[in-house]
């Protein structure tokens, strides 16, 4: 008899666990309720947005709601087709609870390659059972795309004849430099502009290098076709090839365009024309 009072406790302790389960079922089904209704409410909302924006007899296929890891929003996944179009297209929606009880819906159709590249991402990452958890592993980017064919269209409209002219000019100057120098006597091409620079080959008299730089000091950065190494310009003459290349560059980036020419020729001729018909008229008015 002594153990009795220990048998009732024990009694006591199962009845409040008992309790304590069918409290947690409980939350456990309202839970599961709640969920429920947020995603028919999220399904709904979905598809009647997708009905506002594309318009149309729409159809729906495989449409899947899944929890998300921010509180009260859901991601509706799914294909949307339209009466006369080539097939479905996959579609997310992004649906969440306002503070007010509405329903906000950020959506995402893949209707050009665009949207259809955030599609990809937005269901590669919402659309999935681990969405709701904080701890899921977050994907990558997209596969990277193909490469672009080198053979493509060109779209942009070819340049007119006096910006292909000066386009033209333009490049001419750059690829005669800054003209040209003769040696005088032999010189030491150098790798850097200044006289402890290493030497990298001496240049003969005689010879003529393109300059492309220059630098304080007399010091030129000169090349037979490209820039090898620095001069001093005290070893060297003004080439007079060089310089009549540059010359004539320049010059031509000044002489307008035959189409210019013609338009101005014709504008003199038109306005030579209306002098000569307005003195005409003016004479025969004096006569009378």
């Amino acid at each position: 008899m002594r153990f009795a009072p220990f048998t009732g406790m024990t009694g006591l302790l199962a009845l409040l666990a008992l309790a304590g389960c069918d409290d947690t079922t409980s939350e456990a089904a309202a839970a599961r309720d709640a969920q429920a209704a947020m995603a028919s409410a999220a399904r709904d909302a979905a598809q009647a947005k997708l009905r506002a924006d594309l318009r149309g007899d729409l159809t729906f296929q495989d449409v899947r709601v899944f929890p998300q890891a921010t509180a009260g929003t859901v991601a509706v996944c799914g294909q949307v087709g339209a009466a006369g179009a080539a097939g479905p297209v996959p579609f997310v929606s992004l649906v969440s609870r306002q503070p007010d009880g509405a329903l906000a819906v950020e959506q995402h159709v893949a209707t050009e390659n665009v949207s259809a590249t955030r599609v990809y991402v937005e269901t590669s990452t919402r659309c999935v059972a681990d969405a709701a958890s904080d701890t899921a592993p977050r994907r990558g980017a997209p596969p990277p795309l193909p490469p672009v064919p080198s053979n493509l269209a060109v779209l942009a409209p070819a340049a007119s004849p006096q910006v292909a002219r000066i386009e033209a000019e333009a490049q001419a100057v750059a690829t005669v430099g800054l003209g040209a120098i003769t040696m005088r006597q032999p010189g030491n091409l150098r790798q850097h502009p200044n006289a402890g620079g290493a030497v990298l080959r001496v240049v003969p008299r005689g010879n003529t290098l393109r300059v492309f730089a220059e630098a304080p000091g007399g010091w030129l950065r000169v090349g037979a076709q490209e820039a090898e190494g620095w001069m001093h310009s005290s070893l060297a003459s003004p080439g007079p090839a060089g310089q009549e290349a540059v010359r004539q560059a320049r010059l031509a980036q000044t002489r307008p365009a035959p189409d210019e020419t013609r338009q101005d020729a014709s504008s003199q001729a038109a306005s030579s024309q209306a002098a000569s018909s307005q003195g005409m008229a003016g004479m025969t008015t004096a006569a009378r």
